[in-house]
């Protein structure tokens, strides 16, 4: 069954986001908040089938505009958890793009699991029928994120 939020329980999330990042960040004050979702897709491929399965992940991302700088804090999807938050600097990463499609925000370092981790930052989410993210409502937040990794993060 489809989750479904009004604006106001939407916000209320967004609110929850910010919070669970101020609690984890010690300098939390010099960071702007968004939540931020990936989808890690993995391929298995046997002799006559091939099955496709998604990985998702939330996160609480704030980003510094005058030090260049995104921290990331992985969390749950109900925010009841969380893993270790890392930084990424504008001067120590490899490359930093934005798909212009997807609107997928891919940054690439050495120091990440992967190599690399992709981000969305919807503006609104307020259905989700496959149970995958965190309803929210961050526009503004969400537009401001984008400015930022286009004209100072991107590279």
């Amino acid at each position: 069954m489809a989750k479904k939020a009004s604006d106001e329980q939407c916000r209320a999330n967004y609110n929850q986001v910010c919070a669970l990042f101020n609690a984890v960040v010690a300098d939390h004050d010099r960071f702007q908040v968004v939540y931020a979702y990936g989808v890690e897709v993995g391929m298995t491929l046997g002799i006559v089938i091939r099955t496709t399965h998604y990985k998702y992940a939330s996160y609480a991302v704030g980003f510094d505009t005058r030090a260049n700088e995104i921290v990331v804090v992985p969390t749950v999807i109900d925010l009841s958890d969380h893993g270790q938050p890392f930084s990424l600097s504008r001067d120590h990463i490899k490359s930093a793009k934005q798909s212009f499609m997807t609107k997928e925000y891919t940054i690439k370092d050495d120091s990440l699991p992967k190599k690399y981790i992709q981000l969305m930052v919807p503006e609104c989410i307020n259905e989700d029928p496959d149970n995958v993210c965190l309803l929210v409502k961050q526009d503004d937040e969400a537009k401001a994120f984008q400015r930022f990794f286009k004209q100072q993060f991107s590279k």
